[in-house]
């Protein structure tokens, strides 16, 4: 209970820091009468945009976890993601176990091992995020001052620097001896479950848990259509590159600064970069680094940018918090005409 609460509080304050960061030089009621002024009638295609990136999400999913069960419902894979987005507004990363732990018990399935898939998930999502940004960063960008002015002088210092090398090969040392102390640890834990009968059924649980979590991580040797997960992961990212295109016309921005689909594959990008720290549902992160880039990218005055990342924000959180319930609600109503115990 208290590491949540740490956790949460820590989350809180590096948002609040990143607000800050974001809101700084720029007053609040400009922002507010900016923001009064957007054209309204394009939230409904960003919203729908929204809701097909989350069902083609759930779809590539499935592709992970089909092998353990053919019949999966389609409604309870999509409500496990929107109760992930919901809960990772609550605190960073909390969706990655609230996800799984859902469809877990409405599908009968293990958690440990669903749980394994999302990192797996996950872990291809950061690949593909970072493939985007070398793109962005070589080809679109191209332009090392820009690129310090988004993300600062010490982080691109350090990634550039040679001396970084150094520092490089210690944080790999580091991780090595974290895994070796790790993997000894493991083994005089299991040698004294040999030795003591009160620890040996605490250490067969815990085995089993490590076992179907690992499995989960394996779950990419069984998927048999990876052209269909290539294709999700495309329209996923289509979607995310709608999803930041579409307010571009709310705003004019499309007109005034012209704004088209690549720049906003740009600013997708780097705005991901901002969701990943983790601060609650990219709260402060996501505001700053989306007017930052629009401000150095595109010559975007700073309230313009602050406005639409403030409302584009605003707008997925209610999203998320409204369609959730629906969609669970939906599913529980299923679940008991079909007879299955509601949990």
């Amino acid at each position: 209970m208290y590491k949540k609460v740490i956790k949460i509080g820590l989350a809180l304050s590096l948002a609040a820091l990143f607000l800050w960061l974001a809101f700084r030089n720029v007053q609040l009621q400009e922002v507010w009468e900016y923001s009064k002024n957007i054209q309204f009638g394009w939230l409904f295609p960003f919203v729908v945009t929204a809701l097909f990136s989350h069902i083609f999400r759930a779809e590539r999913w499935r592709l992970f976890i089909e092998q353990d069960k053919e019949e999966l419902d389609r409604i309870t894979l999509i409500s496990g993601v929107l109760v992930g987005y919901m809960m990772n507004l609550v605190g960073p990363r909390f969706g990655e176990v609230s996800r799984p732990v859902y469809v877990g018990k409405k599908e009968g399935l293990s958690s440990s091992k669903l749980m394994g898939t999302i990192v797996l998930e996950r872990v291809i999502d950061i690949a593909v995020m970072a493939f985007l940004m070398v793109v962005v960063s070589v080809y679109v960008i191209a332009d090392m001052n820009l690129l310090r002015q988004i993300f600062g002088n010490e982080t691109i210092n350090f990634l550039t620097n040679e001396s970084s090398i150094l520092t490089y090969l210690w944080v790999a040392f580091l991780l090595a001896a974290v895994v070796g102390i790790g993997f000894l640890l493991i083994k005089f834990i299991v040698y004294l479950g040999t030795k003591f009968e009160v620890l040996r059924k605490w250490i067969f649980k815990a085995k089993r848990v490590f076992i179907m979590f690992r499995n989960g991580l394996l779950a990419a040797r069984d998927v048999e259509r990876w052209w269909l997960f290539i294709l999700y992961t495309i329209l996923i990212w289509l979607c995310y590159t709608l999803m930041t295109y579409i307010p571009f016309w709310m705003f004019d921005m499309q007109e005034a600064y012209n704004l088209d689909m690549l720049d906003a594959l740009v600013i997708t990008v780097i705005s991901a970069i901002g969701i990943a720290i983790p601060s609650p549902g990219g709260l402060g992160t996501y505001h700053y680094f989306v007017k930052q880039s629009l401000l150095v990218l595109f010559a975007v005055p700073a309230v313009t940018g602050i406005a639409y990342a403030t409302v584009t924000h605003g707008v997925m959180v209610l999203f998320v918090s409204s369609i959730t319930p629906v969609f669970l609600f939906i599913d529980k109503l299923r679940s008991t005409k079909a007879g299955e115990p509601v949990v």
